[in-house]
């Protein structure tokens, strides 16, 4: 979103205001060490609502009373302040169109009706730049794991607008809050929201959709649970059909399976109410199933046997290994039988004979530890035989007991004739018993059919298209990982990578946000992310080449991206003159901070190289307003000063302040110890 900051700013306790005055483009801090450069990004990052204070101790947290940032966008004035004492939970958020003059601020202004507790504050502010949505999940079964996701946020927006120090050039880390695990992956999620692909009702979609496929989950679990039971009424159906032929002497339905009957349930409950119930007395079906169950029979039982005796005689092997392992855990292995060869006592010759024995002996000795050490082999390999024999004599039981069963159903029906209950009955009964695994089915096939698995089906692809035609965020997330992968390398050809990297080919992966540089031999391609990528400098411009690309992207979005076009850049030379050691009130003297680190040899190459990187950086402001008509903000605090530009630009129209006299710096010293009311009157 189109912005920019316009003054960063400090009251101290003494109500005089202390401040920076920003502009959109490029604006430089410099100076020397401890005059509170680093100060700003993190005064910025305090008045957005960072839960710590981590500004550096110093004159700045000894004076300060209050801090302060005031934004330009949406034609209006956003004021956003915090008070210095720990744990401040409450922040100042204002829209003011009509900011005083910076010079006339006072701790007035900042009235406490204006202060917000830190999650109002944040919800607040996110509203201010267009973040409305406040429930980002997408499944109702994911919460069963974890907490609501909840209300995007513009602290997670910050971790793309900031560069500390000590991440610039870092080799481990490329995003700001991303050592913690679950803001990191709240960031990654929330990047198609910052970048304006989604809004409230896409996750509305997506939680329908998630009801809908945790339905037609739910629905597929029953359909699979009932065609399993329906394969085991299937069986227990059959054999009704075939006691009813056994008792009746008539199939009930020649040439029909049991599963086709439970398919169908309600054909064939019709075709039983109009039949008629009759018996064929003469029928011998009876002694057929009673032979063929008694010929199972006896098979089964000598299957059983065999498997018996081969059980028995496993048994038998295991029990003699059982012994054998006893007796030998007694024994010590024989290493050495006879250690000196044996010689005459008067000629002081080897006796051959004696010779050819220990060999024999030794001989005898290495096989009966090899056989010591299979022992353990050969118990281990009986027993899954025994496992497999004794599950095999478990089936033959179980298959025993079904055919007994059987056979004393047919043997029932005789006892029931002699106790006077007819054939017609006892077949009545099974016909009843057959209807009601009908119905069984019937019951359930309806309940599947109010359920319309086919209408879940079609909601479910309609709320698919619905989420591809108006949001296609696979597709976006794709077009912009390609836009960022492209800008990148475009910068990345203009700035000094190690000639190992040359030309640079780095690549952003949108849905992990992890850079590597890629390359590509033939077919054979080789992924090298940033920790492996040598020196300093390389990962100082992977982390520029990244950052100003975001930038770029979030600006070709207009007023579609969600985040302030805003870079903090803190210390980037850092990586060829340190920082903490110029300490020079003149000027900025890079041939000193060379010779403090022993590299005057270098001096030249790498001045060039960092005079090469404002000027780089410049040449991206200025396409950034060709292309989009507007200019991204970028804030670098440095120590590095008076570089000589090319093509006619000018570094010092790009210092909004320099810090290096003795008294510079971003609190004025002279203003300390004096009221307002004194100082206007000086």
């Amino acid at each position: 979103m189109k912005g920019y900051i316009k003054y960063i700013g400090i009251l101290d306790k003494f109500n005089n205001c202390h401040n920076i005055n920003l502009d959109e483009g490029l604006n430089i801090i410099t100076g020397r060490s401890s005059t509170g450069k680093s100060a700003i990004i993190e005064i910025f990052d305090y008045c957005t609502g960072n839960s710590d204070n981590t500004i550096p101790e110093g004159i700045i947290t000894d004076n300060a009373e209050l801090y302060f940032i005031v934004f330009e966008a949406k034609d209006t004035g956003l004021v956003l302040a915090r008070r210095q004492q720990n744990k401040s939970t409450s922040l100042f958020y204002r829209v003011d169109p009509n900011f005083p003059k910076i010079e006339e601020l006072t701790l007035e202004y900042f009235s406490n009706e204006y202060f917000l507790h830190q999650d109002t504050f944040k919800e607040t502010l996110g509203h201010f730049w267009g973040i409305d949505i406040f429930d980002t999940d997408e499944s109702e079964k994911a919460l069963k794991f974890r907490s609501r996701k909840g209300r995007p946020s513009f602290r997670n927006m910050v971790s793309f607008m900031l560069q500390h120090q000590n991440l610039i050039a870092n080799k481990h880390s490329l995003f700001y809050r991303f050592d913690e695990k679950e803001k990191r992956e709240k960031t990654i999620d929330e990047f198609k929201i910052f970048a304006g692909f989604v809004d409230q009702e896409y996750y509305i979609l997506k939680q329908e959709l998630e009801k809908k496929k945790l339905e037609e989950e739910r629905i597929n679990r029953q359909l699979s649970q009932f065609e399993e039971d329906k394969r085991i009424k299937s069986s227990e159906l059959q054999k009704l059909l075939e006691e009813y032929h056994m008792i009746s002497g008539i199939k009930l339905f020649q040439g029909v399976s049991a599963s086709n009957m439970l398919n169908a349930p309600r054909n064939y409950l019709d075709q039983l109410q109009d039949r008629n119930l009759n018996v064929d007395e003469a029928s011998e079906e009876y002694k057929r199933q009673f032979n063929k169950l008694e010929k199972r029979k006896n098979v089964l039982i000598a299957e059983r046997r065999q498997i018996s005796i081969k059980l028995e005689q496993v048994n038998s092997s295991i029990e003699y290994v059982n012994r054998y392992t006893h007796t030998i855990d007694n024994l010590k292995p024989v290493s050495d039988a006879i250690e000196d060869d044996s010689l005459c006592p008067f000629c002081q010759q080897s006796n051959i004979q004696i010779g050819n024995e220990i060999n024999k002996l030794s001989n005898a000795i290495e096989w009966l530890n090899t056989e010591l050490k299979k022992t353990p082999q050969m118990l281990a390999s009986f027993l899954p035989e025994k496992r497999k024999l004794e599950e095999e004599i478990k089936e033959k039981n179980q298959e025993l007991k079904r055919i007994s069963q059987e056979i004393a159903k047919i043997l029932e029906v005789n006892k029931e004739l002699e106790q006077n209950k007819s054939l017609e009955e006892q077949a009545l009964r099974v016909l009843l018993t057959i209807e009601n695994e009908l119905k069984w089915s019937l019951v359930k096939k309806n309940a599947f059919t109010d359920l319309n698995i086919i209408q879940i089906k079609e909601d479910i692809q309609e709320l698919e298209d619905r989420l591809t035609k108006d949001y296609n965020v696979e597709e976006k997330l794709k077009k912009a990982e390609n836009f960022i992968n492209d800008s990148m390398n475009k910068i990345g050809l203009e700035l000094d990578f190690e000639e190992a990297y040359q030309p640079i080919n780095l690549h952003f992966d949108i849905n992990t946000f992890e850079l590597y540089h890629l390359i590509i031999r033939g077919k054979e391609k080789k992924k090298i992310y940033l920790r492996s990528m040598g020196s300093g400098a390389n990962w100082l411009y992977s982390h520029i080449c990244l950052f100003l690309s975001l930038l770029k992207y979030f600006s070709s979005l207009g007023d579609k991206a969600l985040v302030p076009i805003i870079l903090f850049l803190d210390q980037p030379t850092q990586v060829y003159f340190p920082s903490v050691v110029d300490i020079s009130e003149e000027r900025f003297d890079p041939k000193t901070l060379k010779e403090m680190k022993g590299e005057v040899e270098k001096l030249d190459t790498d001045l060039q190289s960092v005079t090469n990187l404002f000027q780089q950086i410049i040449y991206f402001i200025e396409e950034v307003y060709k292309d989009y008509g507007f200019k991204p903000q970028i804030i670098i605090s440095d120590h590095a000063d008076k570089l000589t530009l090319n093509d006619g630009y000018s570094f010092k129209d790009y210092v909004r302040h320099r810090w290096r006299r003795k008294n510079d710096g971003f609190i004025k010293e002279e203003l300390l110890g004096k009221d307002d009311d004194q100082n206007k009157e000086i």
